[in-house]
């Protein structure tokens, strides 16, 4: 895979590259930019297969590059700063690695990538094949209770009474789990909301589906829009509001 290192310290640069081309995966190192400017250029006529990005660089953030210019390349964040990481997922974020961080969460982090980009192949492929079946009954959906997400090679059972919410990014979904985990779910939001019990899930807008017992404060945000705060602490800095057009049911949802 070609990767492409952000990075305005050398030395941090310098021990990236290192962990990178010891590591067990087929990683050649494209190019190094140091600066926002840097990238902005550089990306307008080159790509890659995986980015490596520090957040905060010399004449900006990192951020500012992928906002600009709509970067659907992958992304694993490394910074020494927490409070963006919920923000970064806006970016085709895979993962956010804190400052310092060893040669095994890097390993994570890679095999991530990895097998997101496995899952999405095979997505496609069967995509291909698929014949079309009779529409089956809303009644006869069995409700999903519990869900299998991966960590590596680690298979985990997340049960719903533990799912905080999902959170759509892209082409992929997110599980938050109430504990703080986050996990990436083969599925689409918009076909896991019939899998959802609606007792204890809502879809309160097209990329967030939360649970109920997750939510920790509502209140208004503006004239129509409702804004929801939940007890997940990897959201807490992320704006999650009602859909205007959500508002309605969402009311009835609470009073059932």
């Amino acid at each position: 895979m070609e990767v492409v290192i952000i990075e305005d310290e050398d030395l941090a640069a310098v021990s990236l590259e290192n962990l990178l081309l010891k590591s067990n995966f087929d990683i050649r190192i494209k190019a190094r930019l140091e600066s926002v400017e840097d990238s902005l250029i550089w990306f307008k006529t080159n790509t890659c297969d995986l980015i490596f990005s520090d957040i905060h660089l010399g004449d900006g953030e990192s951020l500012e590059i992928f906002e600009t210019l709509n970067i659907k390349i992958p992304i694993i964040f490394t910074t020494a700063f927490g409070q963006y990481a919920i923000q970064s997922f806006q970016f085709f974020a895979i993962d956010y690695l804190l400052k310092p961080y060893n040669k095994e969460k890097l390993h994570l982090a890679i095999q991530k990538y990895v097998d997101t980009r496995s899952l999405v192949q095979q997505s496609n492929e069967n995509t291909l094949s698929v014949v079309p079946l009779p529409e089956v009954p809303k009644e006869k959906i069995v409700l999903k209770e519990r869900f299998l997400v991966h960590r590596g090679k680690q298979l985990i059972s997340v049960n719903s009474k533990e799912v905080a919410c999902f959170m759509a990014q892209d082409k992929y979904l997110f599980l938050y789990t109430s504990s703080g985990d986050s996990y990436l779910y083969e599925d689409t939001i918009s076909n896991l909301t019939d899998k959802l019990s609606k007792k204890h899930f809502f879809k309160i807008n097209r990329k967030f589906i939360v649970r109920h017992d997750a939510i920790k404060n509502i209140v208004m945000y503006s004239k129509n829009r409702i804004k929801i705060e939940l007890y997940e602490a990897a959201l807490n800095d992320s704006l999650i509001l009602v859909s205007s057009k959500n508002n309605s049911e969402f009311k009835k949802w609470l009073n059932n």
